[in-house]
Protein backbone atom coordinates (compact mmCIF):
# COMPACT_ATOMS: atom_id res chain seq x y z
CA UNK A 1 0.00 0.00 0.00
CA UNK A 2 1.61 3.81 -0.89
CA UNK A 3 1.10 5.46 2.27
CA UNK A 4 2.44 8.63 0.72
CA UNK A 5 -0.62 9.20 -1.53
CA UNK A 6 -3.36 11.08 1.45
CA UNK A 7 -0.26 12.72 2.62
CA UNK A 8 1.11 14.58 -0.96
CA UNK A 9 -2.81 15.40 -1.49
CA UNK A 10 -3.48 17.03 1.60
CA UNK A 11 0.15 19.71 0.66
CA UNK A 12 -2.24 20.01 -2.74
CA UNK A 13 -5.17 21.00 -1.22
CA UNK A 14 -3.72 23.48 1.19
CA UNK A 15 -1.39 24.91 -1.86
CA UNK A 16 -4.96 25.32 -3.66
CA UNK A 17 -6.08 27.47 -0.46
CA UNK A 18 -2.96 29.60 -0.24
CA UNK A 19 -3.67 30.67 -4.33
CA UNK A 20 -7.74 31.26 -3.68
CA UNK A 21 -8.46 35.04 -3.91
CA UNK A 22 -9.54 36.86 -1.53
CA UNK A 23 -12.84 38.55 -1.89
CA UNK A 24 -13.86 41.48 0.02
CA UNK A 25 -17.33 40.92 2.01
CA UNK A 26 -20.39 42.13 0.03
CA UNK A 27 -22.75 44.37 1.85
CA UNK A 28 -26.40 44.78 2.99
CA UNK A 29 -29.09 46.06 0.79
CA UNK A 30 -28.71 50.10 0.36
CA UNK A 31 -30.47 52.25 3.12
CA UNK A 32 -33.58 53.68 1.86
CA UNK A 33 -35.09 54.41 5.76
CA UNK A 34 -35.17 58.34 6.42
CA UNK A 35 -34.48 59.69 9.63
CA UNK A 36 -36.30 59.93 12.62
CA UNK A 37 -37.03 61.78 15.91
CA UNK A 38 -35.78 60.50 18.94
CA UNK A 39 -36.17 63.82 20.98
CA UNK A 40 -37.62 67.02 21.01
CA UNK A 41 -36.49 69.88 23.55
CA UNK A 42 -38.86 71.50 24.60
CA UNK A 43 -41.40 69.01 23.58
CA UNK A 44 -43.62 69.26 20.64
CA UNK A 45 -47.16 70.81 21.78
CA UNK A 46 -45.62 72.51 24.39
CA UNK A 47 -47.36 75.52 26.16
CA UNK A 48 -46.36 78.77 27.35
CA UNK A 49 -42.82 78.42 25.78
CA UNK A 50 -39.88 80.47 26.99
CA UNK A 51 -36.91 81.19 25.47
CA UNK A 52 -35.66 81.66 21.48
CA UNK A 53 -34.65 78.23 20.20
CA UNK A 54 -35.76 74.73 20.55
CA UNK A 55 -33.72 71.67 19.60
CA UNK A 56 -34.49 68.16 17.79
CA UNK A 57 -32.90 65.08 18.19
CA UNK A 58 -32.51 62.28 15.40
CA UNK A 59 -31.50 58.41 15.27
CA UNK A 60 -28.60 59.24 13.02
CA UNK A 61 -26.42 62.50 11.39
CA UNK A 62 -28.91 64.88 9.43
CA UNK A 63 -27.77 67.21 6.76
CA UNK A 64 -30.65 70.04 5.56
CA UNK A 65 -31.18 71.03 1.69
CA UNK A 66 -32.88 74.77 0.93
CA UNK A 67 -34.15 76.12 4.20
CA UNK A 68 -35.35 79.00 2.58
CA UNK A 69 -37.67 77.00 0.09
CA UNK A 70 -38.53 74.31 2.63
CA UNK A 71 -39.39 75.09 6.11
CA UNK A 72 -42.19 76.88 6.55
CA UNK A 73 -43.08 78.80 9.55
CA UNK A 74 -46.72 79.99 10.39
CA UNK A 75 -47.06 82.38 11.34
CA UNK A 76 -43.70 84.04 9.52
CA UNK A 77 -41.23 85.67 11.20
CA UNK A 78 -40.20 89.12 9.60
CA UNK A 79 -36.42 87.73 9.92
CA UNK A 80 -35.94 83.92 9.05
CA UNK A 81 -34.36 81.68 11.93
CA UNK A 82 -31.07 80.02 11.86
CA UNK A 83 -30.73 76.31 11.65
CA UNK A 84 -27.77 74.74 13.47
CA UNK A 85 -26.65 70.93 13.13
CA UNK A 86 -24.18 69.64 16.29
CA UNK A 87 -23.93 66.07 16.08
CA UNK A 88 -27.79 64.25 15.41
CA UNK A 89 -29.70 67.31 16.76
CA UNK A 90 -30.70 70.25 14.89
CA UNK A 91 -31.04 73.42 16.68
CA UNK A 92 -33.67 76.12 15.67
CA UNK A 93 -33.29 79.63 17.02
CA UNK A 94 -35.56 82.40 16.08
CA UNK A 95 -34.15 86.16 15.52
CA UNK A 96 -37.57 87.70 16.09
CA UNK A 97 -39.35 88.23 19.44
CA UNK A 98 -42.03 85.77 19.42
CA UNK A 99 -45.57 86.68 19.51
CA UNK A 100 -47.52 86.62 23.34
CA UNK A 101 -50.31 83.86 23.01
CA UNK A 102 -49.80 82.71 19.69
CA UNK A 103 -49.43 79.39 18.39
CA UNK A 104 -46.62 78.63 15.86
CA UNK A 105 -45.70 75.58 13.42
CA UNK A 106 -42.83 75.01 12.13
CA UNK A 107 -42.84 72.53 9.27
CA UNK A 108 -39.77 71.07 7.26
CA UNK A 109 -40.76 69.68 4.05
CA UNK A 110 -38.46 67.21 2.39
CA UNK A 111 -35.69 69.35 3.71
CA UNK A 112 -34.11 66.82 6.92
CA UNK A 113 -32.21 64.15 5.12
CA UNK A 114 -29.86 61.52 6.41
CA UNK A 115 -25.87 62.12 5.68
CA UNK A 116 -25.09 59.25 4.32
CA UNK A 117 -27.59 58.57 1.17
CA UNK A 118 -29.66 61.78 1.50
CA UNK A 119 -32.91 59.58 2.33
CA UNK A 120 -35.67 62.86 3.15
CA UNK A 121 -37.85 62.86 5.99
CA UNK A 122 -41.15 64.16 4.19
CA UNK A 123 -43.07 66.00 6.40
CA UNK A 124 -41.64 66.93 10.06
CA UNK A 125 -43.81 69.64 11.64
CA UNK A 126 -42.74 71.36 15.42
CA UNK A 127 -45.81 73.10 17.06
CA UNK A 128 -45.67 75.63 20.39
CA UNK A 129 -47.51 77.77 21.54
CA UNK A 130 -46.57 80.93 23.76
CA UNK A 131 -49.48 81.09 25.49
CA UNK A 132 -51.59 78.43 27.40
CA UNK A 133 -52.90 76.03 25.22
CA UNK A 134 -51.51 75.15 21.40
CA UNK A 135 -54.08 76.01 18.88
CA UNK A 136 -55.92 72.87 17.26
CA UNK A 137 -57.67 73.80 14.41
CA UNK A 138 -56.96 73.76 10.79
CA UNK A 139 -58.08 74.45 7.60
CA UNK A 140 -57.26 72.25 4.24
CA UNK A 141 -57.91 71.85 0.57
CA UNK A 142 -56.64 71.45 -2.77
CA UNK A 143 -55.85 74.20 -5.62
CA UNK A 144 -55.59 73.32 -9.40
CA UNK A 145 -54.86 75.21 -12.64
CA UNK A 146 -57.92 76.33 -13.85
CA UNK A 147 -57.67 75.73 -17.14
CA UNK A 148 -56.19 72.73 -17.62
CA UNK A 149 -57.00 71.08 -13.98
CA UNK A 150 -53.96 69.80 -13.15
CA UNK A 151 -52.74 69.78 -9.85
CA UNK A 152 -51.10 72.84 -9.18
CA UNK A 153 -48.28 72.20 -6.27
CA UNK A 154 -45.22 74.17 -4.49
CA UNK A 155 -48.15 77.26 -4.37
CA UNK A 156 -48.14 79.27 -1.39
CA UNK A 157 -51.41 79.35 0.84
CA UNK A 158 -52.43 82.53 3.20
CA UNK A 159 -55.03 82.03 5.89
CA UNK A 160 -56.46 85.82 7.46
CA UNK A 161 -58.66 85.54 9.98
CA UNK A 162 -59.31 89.14 8.71
CA UNK A 163 -61.62 89.33 6.06
CA UNK A 164 -60.32 92.16 4.20
CA UNK A 165 -59.83 92.14 0.17
CA UNK A 166 -56.26 94.51 0.20
CA UNK A 167 -54.41 92.30 2.80
CA UNK A 168 -52.78 89.83 0.46
CA UNK A 169 -52.08 92.79 -1.60
CA UNK A 170 -50.37 94.78 1.21
CA UNK A 171 -49.40 92.44 4.05
CA UNK A 172 -47.59 89.13 5.27
CA UNK A 173 -49.54 86.58 6.26
CA UNK A 174 -51.04 85.48 9.33
CA UNK A 175 -51.08 81.61 8.42
CA UNK A 176 -49.31 80.21 5.59
CA UNK A 177 -48.17 76.46 3.99
CA UNK A 178 -47.29 75.14 0.30
CA UNK A 179 -49.37 72.88 -2.03
CA UNK A 180 -48.34 69.21 -1.78
CA UNK A 181 -47.31 67.15 -5.40
CA UNK A 182 -50.68 66.37 -5.58
CA UNK A 183 -52.05 69.90 -5.03
CA UNK A 184 -53.45 69.84 -1.36
CA UNK A 185 -52.74 71.62 1.42
CA UNK A 186 -53.19 71.95 5.15
CA UNK A 187 -52.62 74.83 7.25
CA UNK A 188 -52.69 73.57 11.04
CA UNK A 189 -52.94 75.14 14.22
CA UNK A 190 -55.47 77.64 13.58
CA UNK A 191 -57.55 79.06 16.37
CA UNK A 192 -61.40 78.49 15.94
CA UNK A 193 -62.95 80.90 13.34
CA UNK A 194 -63.82 81.58 9.42
CA UNK A 195 -60.64 82.22 7.34
CA UNK A 196 -60.21 83.94 4.11
CA UNK A 197 -57.91 81.57 1.54
CA UNK A 198 -55.86 83.43 -1.00
CA UNK A 199 -53.19 80.79 -3.16
CA UNK A 200 -49.75 82.55 -4.22
CA UNK A 201 -47.22 81.53 -6.63
CA UNK A 202 -45.05 84.08 -5.73
CA UNK A 203 -42.29 85.29 -8.33
CA UNK A 204 -40.74 87.59 -5.83
CA UNK A 205 -40.87 85.92 -2.76
CA UNK A 206 -41.90 88.70 -0.78
CA UNK A 207 -45.40 86.62 0.67
CA UNK A 208 -47.60 89.13 -1.05
CA UNK A 209 -49.42 89.57 -4.43
CA UNK A 210 -47.13 92.47 -6.02
CA UNK A 211 -46.49 91.35 -9.21
CA UNK A 212 -49.48 91.76 -12.08
CA UNK A 213 -47.60 88.04 -13.81
CA UNK A 214 -48.11 86.11 -10.50
CA UNK A 215 -50.91 83.40 -10.35
CA UNK A 216 -53.43 83.23 -7.62
CA UNK A 217 -56.72 81.29 -6.59
CA UNK A 218 -59.07 82.87 -4.51
CA UNK A 219 -62.55 82.46 -3.20
CA UNK A 220 -65.55 84.96 -2.18
CA UNK A 221 -66.40 83.09 0.48
CA UNK A 222 -64.81 82.34 4.45
CA UNK A 223 -64.57 79.14 5.81
CA UNK A 224 -64.36 77.30 8.47
CA UNK A 225 -61.40 76.00 10.55
CA UNK A 226 -62.00 71.77 11.77
CA UNK A 227 -60.51 70.15 14.58
CA UNK A 228 -56.96 68.86 13.41
CA UNK A 229 -57.67 65.15 12.50
CA UNK A 230 -54.63 62.88 14.02
CA UNK A 231 -53.01 61.87 10.86
CA UNK A 232 -51.97 65.11 9.07
CA UNK A 233 -48.95 64.02 7.66
CA UNK A 234 -50.55 64.89 3.98
CA UNK A 235 -53.94 65.43 2.52
CA UNK A 236 -54.90 62.08 0.56
CA UNK A 237 -55.09 61.76 -2.83
CA UNK A 238 -58.84 61.37 -3.22
CA UNK A 239 -59.30 64.90 -2.27
CA UNK A 240 -60.04 65.63 -6.32
CA UNK A 241 -63.48 67.08 -6.00
CA UNK A 242 -64.98 70.92 -6.61
CA UNK A 243 -65.33 70.38 -2.38
CA UNK A 244 -63.52 68.94 0.30
CA UNK A 245 -65.69 67.45 3.27
CA UNK A 246 -63.45 67.23 6.34
CA UNK A 247 -66.07 66.92 8.85
CA UNK A 248 -69.64 66.39 9.61
CA UNK A 249 -72.41 68.80 7.41
CA UNK A 250 -72.04 71.46 10.44
CA UNK A 251 -69.02 72.92 8.60
CA UNK A 252 -68.95 74.58 5.04
CA UNK A 253 -66.98 72.29 3.14
CA UNK A 254 -63.52 73.84 1.42
CA UNK A 255 -63.59 74.12 -2.97
CA UNK A 256 -61.48 73.40 -4.99
CA UNK A 257 -59.31 76.57 -5.90
CA UNK A 258 -58.43 77.57 -9.25
CA UNK A 259 -55.38 79.06 -9.97
CA UNK A 260 -55.29 81.85 -12.60
CA UNK A 261 -52.99 84.22 -14.31
CA UNK A 262 -54.97 87.69 -14.36
CA UNK A 263 -55.13 89.43 -17.43
CA UNK A 264 -52.51 92.40 -18.12
CA UNK A 265 -52.37 95.39 -20.87
CA UNK A 266 -50.57 93.49 -23.77
CA UNK A 267 -47.39 94.76 -24.25
CA UNK A 268 -44.30 93.79 -26.90
CA UNK A 269 -41.80 92.13 -25.28
CA UNK A 270 -39.10 91.09 -27.61
CA UNK A 271 -38.64 91.52 -31.50
CA UNK A 272 -36.16 89.87 -33.74
CA UNK A 273 -35.26 89.77 -37.38
CA UNK A 274 -33.65 86.47 -38.19
CA UNK A 275 -33.65 86.25 -41.82
CA UNK A 276 -34.46 88.19 -44.82
CA UNK A 277 -38.38 89.18 -45.01
CA UNK A 278 -39.35 87.29 -41.24
CA UNK A 279 -39.77 89.26 -38.30
CA UNK A 280 -41.13 88.01 -34.80
CA UNK A 281 -42.90 90.03 -32.01
CA UNK A 282 -43.23 88.64 -29.13
CA UNK A 283 -46.27 89.98 -26.72
CA UNK A 284 -47.10 89.48 -22.72
CA UNK A 285 -50.25 88.07 -23.55
CA UNK A 286 -52.05 85.81 -25.92
CA UNK A 287 -52.29 87.75 -29.37
CA UNK A 288 -55.68 86.42 -30.72
CA UNK A 289 -57.13 90.02 -31.00
CA UNK A 290 -53.58 91.75 -31.95
CA UNK A 291 -53.73 93.13 -35.47
CA UNK A 292 -51.07 95.08 -37.25
CA UNK A 293 -51.54 97.88 -39.62
CA UNK A 294 -48.56 99.48 -41.72
CA UNK A 295 -48.48 103.31 -41.92
CA UNK A 296 -46.91 103.35 -44.67
CA UNK A 297 -49.34 101.68 -46.92
CA UNK A 298 -46.94 100.71 -49.73
CA UNK A 299 -45.98 97.77 -47.15
CA UNK A 300 -47.37 94.70 -48.18
CA UNK A 301 -47.54 91.47 -45.47
CA UNK A 302 -48.50 88.56 -44.08
CA UNK A 303 -48.78 87.51 -40.27
CA UNK A 304 -48.92 84.53 -38.92
CA UNK A 305 -50.55 83.95 -35.16
CA UNK A 306 -48.68 81.99 -32.54
CA UNK A 307 -49.92 82.24 -29.15
CA UNK A 308 -48.44 85.04 -27.42
CA UNK A 309 -46.49 85.91 -30.88
CA UNK A 310 -46.93 87.18 -34.44
CA UNK A 311 -44.94 86.34 -37.04
CA UNK A 312 -44.81 89.08 -39.93
CA UNK A 313 -43.78 87.99 -43.68
CA UNK A 314 -42.96 90.38 -46.06
CA UNK A 315 -43.54 90.40 -49.39
CA UNK A 316 -40.63 92.93 -50.65
CA UNK A 317 -37.55 93.20 -49.78
CA UNK A 318 -36.74 96.97 -47.48
CA UNK A 319 -34.77 99.48 -48.87
CA UNK A 320 -35.89 101.53 -45.87
CA UNK A 321 -37.37 101.62 -42.53
CA UNK A 322 -40.85 101.32 -41.87
CA UNK A 323 -43.77 101.78 -39.48
CA UNK A 324 -46.34 99.80 -38.18
CA UNK A 325 -49.08 100.13 -35.13
CA UNK A 326 -50.12 97.42 -33.25
CA UNK A 327 -53.73 97.41 -32.42
CA UNK A 328 -55.63 95.43 -30.01
CA UNK A 329 -59.44 95.91 -30.78
CA UNK A 330 -59.42 99.70 -31.00
CA UNK A 331 -56.38 100.17 -28.42
CA UNK A 332 -52.73 101.05 -29.46
CA UNK A 333 -50.84 98.64 -28.19
CA UNK A 334 -47.45 99.67 -29.51
CA UNK A 335 -45.39 101.09 -32.29
CA UNK A 336 -43.29 98.94 -34.29
CA UNK A 337 -40.26 99.70 -36.72
CA UNK A 338 -39.24 97.61 -39.23
CA UNK A 339 -35.79 98.20 -40.80
CA UNK A 340 -34.22 96.19 -43.27
CA UNK A 341 -32.58 92.92 -43.48
CA UNK A 342 -28.41 93.02 -42.56
CA UNK A 343 -27.09 89.93 -43.87
CA UNK A 344 -24.67 88.17 -41.65
CA UNK A 345 -20.99 88.61 -42.38
CA UNK A 346 -19.21 85.04 -42.55
CA UNK A 347 -16.24 86.15 -44.17
CA UNK A 348 -13.45 84.47 -42.53
CA UNK A 349 -15.84 82.10 -40.83
CA UNK A 350 -16.53 78.14 -41.49
CA UNK A 351 -19.85 77.42 -42.55
CA UNK A 352 -21.46 75.19 -39.57
CA UNK A 353 -22.84 72.23 -40.94
CA UNK A 354 -26.14 72.38 -39.27
CA UNK A 355 -26.62 76.03 -40.69
CA UNK A 356 -30.08 75.92 -42.29
CA UNK A 357 -29.84 75.62 -46.16
CA UNK A 358 -31.02 78.09 -48.41
CA UNK A 359 -33.64 76.17 -50.37
CA UNK A 360 -37.35 75.93 -49.30
CA UNK A 361 -37.84 73.29 -47.16
CA UNK A 362 -41.47 71.73 -47.71
CA UNK A 363 -43.00 68.97 -45.65
CA UNK A 364 -46.13 66.54 -45.95
CA UNK A 365 -48.73 66.59 -43.61
CA UNK A 366 -52.19 64.28 -43.08
CA UNK A 367 -50.48 61.66 -45.21
CA UNK A 368 -52.29 58.10 -46.41
CA UNK A 369 -55.69 60.22 -44.38
CA UNK A 370 -58.91 59.63 -46.41
CA UNK A 371 -60.16 62.07 -45.54
CA UNK A 372 -58.42 64.87 -45.33
CA UNK A 373 -56.16 65.71 -47.88
CA UNK A 374 -51.73 65.43 -48.36
CA UNK A 375 -51.13 68.98 -47.65
CA UNK A 376 -47.39 70.89 -48.63
CA UNK A 377 -46.69 73.02 -45.74
CA UNK A 378 -43.95 76.03 -46.35
CA UNK A 379 -41.82 77.53 -43.67
CA UNK A 380 -42.05 81.01 -45.69
CA UNK A 381 -45.02 82.42 -47.93
CA UNK A 382 -44.73 81.56 -51.21
CA UNK A 383 -45.13 83.37 -54.97
CA UNK A 384 -48.69 82.61 -56.92
CA UNK A 385 -47.69 79.25 -59.90
CA UNK A 386 -49.77 77.64 -62.14
CA UNK A 387 -49.90 74.13 -62.67
CA UNK A 388 -47.29 72.49 -60.40
CA UNK A 389 -47.28 68.67 -61.62
CA UNK A 390 -47.03 66.21 -58.80
CA UNK A 391 -46.68 62.41 -59.32
CA UNK A 392 -48.40 60.22 -57.36
CA UNK A 393 -47.01 56.23 -58.09
CA UNK A 394 -49.64 54.06 -56.38
CA UNK A 395 -47.60 50.74 -55.56
CA UNK A 396 -50.03 47.85 -55.78
CA UNK A 397 -48.72 44.97 -54.77
CA UNK A 398 -50.45 42.26 -57.83
CA UNK A 399 -51.19 44.83 -60.34
CA UNK A 400 -48.30 46.42 -60.31
CA UNK A 401 -47.34 50.50 -60.12
CA UNK A 402 -50.07 52.85 -61.14
CA UNK A 403 -48.88 56.46 -62.42
CA UNK A 404 -51.27 59.34 -61.19
CA UNK A 405 -50.30 63.03 -62.65
CA UNK A 406 -52.18 65.70 -60.20
CA UNK A 407 -51.99 69.41 -61.18
CA UNK A 408 -52.19 72.09 -58.56
CA UNK A 409 -52.35 76.26 -58.58
CA UNK A 410 -50.73 78.45 -55.90
CA UNK A 411 -53.22 81.88 -56.03
CA UNK A 412 -51.49 85.15 -55.52
CA UNK A 413 -51.86 85.39 -52.02
CA UNK A 414 -49.11 84.65 -48.79
CA UNK A 415 -50.18 81.10 -49.12
CA UNK A 416 -48.04 78.61 -46.22
CA UNK A 417 -49.71 75.63 -47.39
CA UNK A 418 -51.27 73.97 -50.41
CA UNK A 419 -53.66 70.41 -50.30
CA UNK A 420 -53.42 68.07 -52.79
CA UNK A 421 -56.96 66.12 -52.81
CA UNK A 422 -56.96 62.65 -54.29
CA UNK A 423 -59.14 59.27 -53.56
CA UNK A 424 -56.35 57.13 -51.95
CA UNK A 425 -57.36 53.17 -52.46
CA UNK A 426 -56.99 51.61 -48.97
CA UNK A 427 -53.85 49.85 -47.78
CA UNK A 428 -52.35 51.12 -50.89
CA UNK A 429 -48.35 52.02 -50.57
CA UNK A 430 -47.82 55.42 -52.68
CA UNK A 431 -45.40 57.60 -53.72
CA UNK A 432 -45.21 61.36 -53.95
CA UNK A 433 -42.44 63.23 -56.16
CA UNK A 434 -42.57 67.34 -57.22
CA UNK A 435 -39.74 68.42 -58.58
CA UNK A 436 -37.17 71.14 -57.67
CA UNK A 437 -37.40 74.54 -57.94
CA UNK A 438 -41.10 75.05 -58.52
CA UNK A 439 -41.86 76.83 -55.42
CA UNK A 440 -40.36 79.96 -54.98
CA UNK A 441 -40.91 81.99 -51.53
CA UNK A 442 -41.05 85.67 -51.27
CA UNK A 443 -37.80 85.25 -49.95
CA UNK A 444 -36.48 84.09 -52.67
CA UNK A 445 -35.31 80.62 -51.78
CA UNK A 446 -36.76 77.33 -54.27
CA UNK A 447 -37.75 73.98 -53.22
CA UNK A 448 -35.68 70.96 -53.40
CA UNK A 449 -37.21 68.07 -54.61
CA UNK A 450 -40.38 67.01 -52.68
CA UNK A 451 -40.58 63.18 -51.66
CA UNK A 452 -42.81 61.43 -49.44
CA UNK A 453 -44.25 57.88 -49.03
CA UNK A 454 -47.36 56.67 -47.36
CA UNK A 455 -49.62 53.96 -47.29
CA UNK A 456 -53.67 55.14 -47.48
CA UNK A 457 -55.57 53.98 -44.73
CA UNK A 458 -58.76 52.05 -44.32
CA UNK A 459 -61.78 52.30 -43.32
CA UNK A 460 -61.46 50.28 -40.39
CA UNK A 461 -58.97 53.12 -39.15
CA UNK A 462 -61.34 55.28 -37.85
CA UNK A 463 -63.91 55.42 -35.57
CA UNK A 464 -67.08 57.36 -33.95
CA UNK A 465 -67.74 59.08 -30.38
CA UNK A 466 -70.93 59.90 -29.22
CA UNK A 467 -71.00 62.24 -26.30
CA UNK A 468 -74.17 63.26 -24.77
CA UNK A 469 -73.85 66.84 -22.58
CA UNK A 470 -76.12 67.52 -19.80
CA UNK A 471 -75.36 70.52 -18.71
CA UNK A 472 -77.88 72.72 -16.93
CA UNK A 473 -80.26 75.27 -18.54
CA UNK A 474 -79.75 78.18 -16.47
CA UNK A 475 -79.22 80.30 -19.30
CA UNK A 476 -74.91 80.13 -19.31
CA UNK A 477 -73.22 78.90 -22.50
CA UNK A 478 -71.44 75.58 -22.12
CA UNK A 479 -68.39 75.18 -24.46
CA UNK A 480 -67.13 71.49 -25.46
CA UNK A 481 -63.71 70.91 -26.86
CA UNK A 482 -62.90 67.71 -28.28
CA UNK A 483 -58.74 67.49 -27.60
CA UNK A 484 -55.76 64.99 -28.34
CA UNK A 485 -53.64 62.84 -26.07
CA UNK A 486 -51.67 65.69 -25.76
CA UNK A 487 -54.11 68.41 -25.27
CA UNK A 488 -54.26 69.74 -28.70
CA UNK A 489 -57.39 71.44 -29.32
CA UNK A 490 -59.60 69.40 -32.28
CA UNK A 491 -62.99 71.15 -32.48
CA UNK A 492 -65.23 72.86 -30.23
CA UNK A 493 -69.38 73.25 -30.06
CA UNK A 494 -71.87 74.81 -28.30
CA UNK A 495 -73.79 72.38 -26.48
CA UNK A 496 -76.98 72.93 -25.30
CA UNK A 497 -79.21 70.74 -22.25
CA UNK A 498 -78.69 67.47 -23.44
CA UNK A 499 -77.45 67.57 -26.70
CA UNK A 500 -75.52 64.94 -28.59
CA UNK A 501 -72.41 65.74 -30.53
CA UNK A 502 -71.13 62.99 -32.77
CA UNK A 503 -67.76 63.14 -33.65
CA UNK A 504 -66.91 60.65 -36.42
CA UNK A 505 -64.40 59.56 -38.63
CA UNK A 506 -61.93 59.80 -35.97
CA UNK A 507 -58.79 58.25 -36.35
CA UNK A 508 -58.34 55.74 -33.58
CA UNK A 509 -56.30 56.68 -30.63
CA UNK A 510 -57.40 58.60 -27.22
CA UNK A 511 -58.44 61.79 -26.60
CA UNK A 512 -60.14 63.92 -24.02
CA UNK A 513 -63.08 66.38 -23.69
CA UNK A 514 -63.66 69.76 -21.80
CA UNK A 515 -66.46 71.75 -20.78
CA UNK A 516 -66.25 75.05 -20.14
CA UNK A 517 -69.47 77.20 -18.66
CA UNK A 518 -68.60 80.08 -21.03
CA UNK A 519 -70.42 83.04 -18.54
CA UNK A 520 -70.46 86.03 -21.17
CA UNK A 521 -70.70 83.65 -24.42
CA UNK A 522 -67.41 84.63 -26.38
CA UNK A 523 -67.11 80.74 -27.13
CA UNK A 524 -63.35 81.10 -25.36
CA UNK A 525 -62.09 80.36 -21.67
CA UNK A 526 -61.65 84.03 -19.26
CA UNK A 527 -59.36 84.38 -16.98
CA UNK A 528 -60.01 85.69 -13.44
CA UNK A 529 -59.55 89.12 -11.84
CA UNK A 530 -58.47 88.90 -7.95
CA UNK A 531 -58.63 93.09 -7.67
CA UNK A 532 -62.33 92.90 -9.39
CA UNK A 533 -63.16 89.52 -7.13
CA UNK A 534 -63.67 88.08 -10.74
CA UNK A 535 -63.51 84.33 -10.66
CA UNK A 536 -62.04 82.21 -13.85
CA UNK A 537 -64.17 80.64 -16.13
CA UNK A 538 -64.83 77.03 -14.79
CA UNK A 539 -63.48 74.05 -16.60
CA UNK A 540 -64.31 70.72 -16.40
CA UNK A 541 -62.75 67.44 -17.53
CA UNK A 542 -64.91 63.98 -18.35
CA UNK A 543 -63.61 61.67 -15.85
CA UNK A 544 -61.25 60.00 -18.20
CA UNK A 545 -59.29 59.29 -21.59
CA UNK A 546 -61.41 58.21 -24.09
CA UNK A 547 -60.16 55.38 -26.46
CA UNK A 548 -61.54 55.59 -30.30
CA UNK A 549 -61.46 52.16 -31.55
CA UNK A 550 -61.02 51.61 -35.59
CA UNK A 551 -64.83 51.00 -37.07
CA UNK A 552 -66.23 51.11 -33.59
CA UNK A 553 -68.59 53.54 -32.18
CA UNK A 554 -68.33 54.83 -28.77
CA UNK A 555 -71.16 56.30 -26.75
CA UNK A 556 -70.88 58.13 -23.23
CA UNK A 557 -72.20 61.01 -21.50
CA UNK A 558 -70.92 64.20 -19.87
CA UNK A 559 -72.83 65.39 -17.33
CA UNK A 560 -71.26 68.50 -15.89
CA UNK A 561 -70.48 68.92 -11.46
CA UNK A 562 -71.01 64.98 -11.91
CA UNK A 563 -67.68 64.52 -9.51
Amino acid sequence: MNRSAPIVLFVLLLLAAGCAKIVTPVGGPKDVTPPSVTKEHPANGTTNFKGNSFKVTFNEYVTLNNTVENVLISPPPATPPTYTLSGKSLIVKFQDTLLPDQTYNVSFANCIQDFTEGNPLPLYSYAFSTGPAVDSMMVEGKVVDAITMKPASNCFVFAYLDDVDSLPLTTRPQFITKTLANGTFQIKNLKAGRYKIFVLDDEDNNLMYSQPTESVAFSTELYDAVPIQKDTAAVADSVASDSVQVVADTVKPMPLLRLFKAKVPQKLQKSQNKEKGKYEFVFSEEVADVKLQGIDTTVDFFTYTGHDSLILYLKADLTDTVQLVCMMGDTLVDTLELKPFKEKDTRGTRRNRDEKSAALSVTASNKGELYKPLTLNFPYPIHSCDSVRVRLVAKKKYAGNDTNYLWITIPDTFVMSVSIPFNYEEKVPYELMIRDSVFTGYNGCCNDTVTATFTAKTEKDYGTLKMQYKVPANGVSYVATLLSEKGTELRSDKVAPNEVVVYDRMPAGKYKVRLLEDNNGNGVWDTGDYKQKLLPEKVEFFSQSLTVRGYWELEECFEWGDK
